[in-house]
């Protein structure tokens, strides 16, 4: 049986791994200041509490051919929110640029991980492989301040 919740929360553990950092600073430390499983519109976000993560579960596919066995697909969104204003410095879409970079560092197959070898993400033998899939949607938020990015993730189950 496939525990959907098991799989969902081990893929969100992943969001507190993501570091980004920008030229010139010595280490990646930037990191999200809030992350949860309950998406929450960008206007109910305060800029005080971002970067914020929010992982969206909506969708899973199963499909089946006669004598094969069932396939099933679990897609995630992870929503992140950033407000630029505060740093005049800062170029809105550099940032969304570290961040995904992060993200991507973030899903990597970790040496434990028996798809390592494979280049798999398996979430420590839960899925065949979770990864990034679709198209990443970006808004910089020059006009308004408030940047914007969803990374769709597919986790493949065995």
């Amino acid at each position: 049986m496939i525990d959907e919740e098991l799989i969902y929360a081990t893929l969100f553990e992943r969001v507190a791994d993501v570091r980004w950092q920008r030229p010139g600073e010595e280490e990646a430390g930037r990191g999200f200041v809030t992350m949860s499983r309950r998406v929450k519109l960008f206007s109910d976000v305060p800029s005080t509490i971002q970067p914020a993560c929010y992982q969206a579960e909506h969708t899973t596919i199963d499909g089946q051919v006669t004598g094969m066995p069932y396939k099933t697909t679990m897609i995630a969104n992870w929503i992140v929110y950033q407000s630029v204003g505060k740093d005049k410095n800062a170029i809105p879409a550099q940032e969304n640029n570290y961040i995904i970079r992060g993200i991507r560092e973030a899903l990597q197959p970790r040496p434990t991980d028996v798809g390592f070898l494979d280049r798999r993400n398996t979430l420590g033998s839960l899925v065949h492989h979770c990864f990034i899939s679709g198209t990443i949607f970006r808004d910089p938020g020059d006009l308004d301040d408030q940047g914007m990015i969803v990374i769709p993730i597919k986790l493949l189950v065995p």
